[in-house]
């Protein structure tokens, strides 16, 4: 992995220049990216690289944040940063509210099998290439194929003035393909992604045999009918059950959404809001996933947190602005973009706990229902506690058996009813998908969600 040496001479110069000052509390952010994206299909190979880079200082007092950030990173630019954070700052007698972690020296980078870096281009794009052909040979129907492959590594390196000083290496790292078939005058399609806080091996994840299942999942959607609608029995996939729990508890047990009364939740805790068979954790320390790290920007490091225990609401995610305000353990949650943003209190991991029952032991007593598989977005109201799940396919399941696929399929209703609804949770099939989250129109950052299967009343759209 690549040994940024620029950001050992920034942490010196933020360590030197922020010891001693005059404000209550105060920190600097060191932050490095080198982003890489490869497509192709039948009709084009694009490849595209960026690198950004920026640093940014932020005091805080009783009037709340001040920032000042540049995309000059040395020493003059530092310098000016700090000044200029000095003059902004309103200063109060009063002592500032946060509840600062105890101070760390962390230096870690993220274990990979095969570094992306290491790895040219050409090569990269020449694999794709080769996967490209595997598939268009493996059934006539098929019009094109879509593959896409990303890597960020991301260097970030945290200083505070209270003794904090900790730098992270992350590369992350995925690979997605989407197959298209036609016959006659139908068009239909099905994807996969792979990837998360790994190396370039992602690749070799997407093995001839998955690549033949995603063929085969493909040409049967030519079949496909529209899903029932109306309220139904549903079994979700590993995929729809995290974008489930990502959607239900996601921005609405952001503390600081709490604290301004934009969450449903902000009344819950300690509340039932979830059948006793669901669990739910936010894990930035959960190994490979997406959105994990070793610490957040505020310095606290990752942990595994519990949201929903036994169907009852357990915690909020909180940074040391809200952990004070609310007189919270810290959960580990604020995460910024890069050091251009402003830093938030973000999801990382967000999955169920796996139950006690077999899948196929779920769908043999399920009379009638729909199987909802291959998650394609959610989105949800933190005020109002509904949500919306797409998905990409399902099946129709008729007296314990799984019979005709269709097509895509809406899950709508209240958070509190469709997961108060879950009546089998099944051990087999974890598995956490890798997707971004937005805060906002901007701000987005890597993120995961996940668990095993879930069976539940929903109204289908």
């Amino acid at each position: 992995m690549v040994n940024n040496r620029e950001s050992d001479s920034v942490i010196g110069d933020l360590q030197e220049l922020l010891r001693g000052g005059d404000l209550p509390y105060v920190d600097g952010l060191y932050d490095w990216q080198t982003q890489l994206a490869i497509r192709k299909n039948k009709e084009r190979e694009n490849t595209s690289s960026k690198s950004i880079k920026g640093v940014s200082v932020r005091s805080h007092s009783e009037s709340g944040w001040t920032y000042s950030s540049s995309n000059k990173v040395d020493r003059s630019t530092v310098r000016k940063l700090i000044n200029q954070l000095k003059k902004e700052t309103r200063r109060s007698n009063a002592k500032s509210k946060l509840a600062l972690p105890d101070p760390v020296k962390i230096d870690t980078k993220t274990p990979v099998k095969k570094d992306p870096l290491e790895i040219p281009i050409e090569e990269k794009l020449q694999r794709l290439r080769e996967i490209y052909d595997l598939a268009r040979q493996m059934d006539s129907r098929i019009v094109d194929v879509r593959v896409a492959y990303a890597e960020t590594v991301t260097d970030r390196a945290l200083v505070t003035s209270n003794g904090t000083q900790a730098r992270q290496l992350i590369p992350r790292t995925r690979i997605s393909m989407e197959i298209v078939v036609k016959e006659d005058i139908v068009t239909d399609s099905d994807n996969l992604s792979l990837g998360g806080t790994v190396g370039y091996e992602v690749v070799d994840d997407l093995t001839e045999e998955k690549i033949s299942e995603l063929v085969k999942s493909a040409v049967e959607q030519l079949k496909a009918v529209a899903p029932p609608t109306g309220v139904q029995t549903v079994i979700l996939d590993p995929g729809t059950v995290g974008t489930v729990c990502h959607e239900s508890f996601g921005h609405g047990l952001e503390a600081d959404q709490a604290l301004r009364g934009r969450s449903y939740l902000k009344d819950m805790l300690g509340k039932t809001v979830a059948s006793d068979l669901v669990t739910i954790y936010e894990d930035s320390s959960l190994e490979g996933a997406n959105g994990s790290y070793h610490f957040d920007d505020d310095g606290v490091k990752s942990r595994k947190n519990t949201l929903v225990e036994n169907g009852v609401l357990v915690s909020f995610l909180h940074d040391i602005e809200t952990g004070a305000a609310m007189n919270a353990p810290l959960t580990g949650s604020s995460r910024t973009q890069n050091a251009a943003h402003r830093r938030f209190i973000r999801m990382s991991n967000t999955y169920a706990k796996p139950g006690e029952r077999k899948l196929d032991d779920i769908v043999k007593d399920t009379k009638r229902g729909v199987m909802m598989m291959r998650w394609q977005f959610g989105i949800e109201d933190p005020l109002g506690g509904g949500m919306q799940v797409v998905s990409k396919k399902g099946y129709i399941i008729e007296n314990g058996v799984t019979t005709n696929p269709l097509k895509s399929i809406t899950l709508t209703g209240r958070v509190l009813e469709v997961l108060g609804n879950v009546d089998a949770v099944s051990s087999d099939g974890f598995f956490v998908d890798p997707g971004t989250c937005g805060k906002g129109p901007e701000d987005y950052v890597p993120v995961g969600s996940g668990g095993t299967w879930w069976r539940t009343k929903a109204v289908i759209g």
